[in-house]
């Protein structure tokens, strides 16, 4: 009985771990995805010709900027205002 308990403990301790993992790495994918759009999104402003599009694509690279940061603080653990 004990070592049928210990196994099954190993085995949650293990499931742990490896959720642990994979949601620090779905931190960093996040963080990822956030510099991506705005990359992309500055690339736009760069090459946009009118001043509507240009300031829509930089209005979108500072929202993207801002989604990351603020993830990467929430990751961090530091308190961050979402308002």
């Amino acid at each position: 009985v004990y070592r049928i308990n210990w196994l099954k403990a190993r085995a949650r301790r293990d499931r742990w771990k490896e959720e642990v993992s994979l949601v620090r790495h779905e931190m960093l994918w996040t963080c990822l995805w956030f510099e991506h759009h705005k990359n992309m999104w500055e690339k736009r402003a760069l090459q946009s010709s009118e001043p509507g599009k240009e300031a829509y694509a930089k209005k979108q690279m500072g929202l993207w900027s801002d989604f990351s940061k603020k993830a990467r603080l929430m990751f961090l653990g530091k308190q961050v205002d979402c308002a």
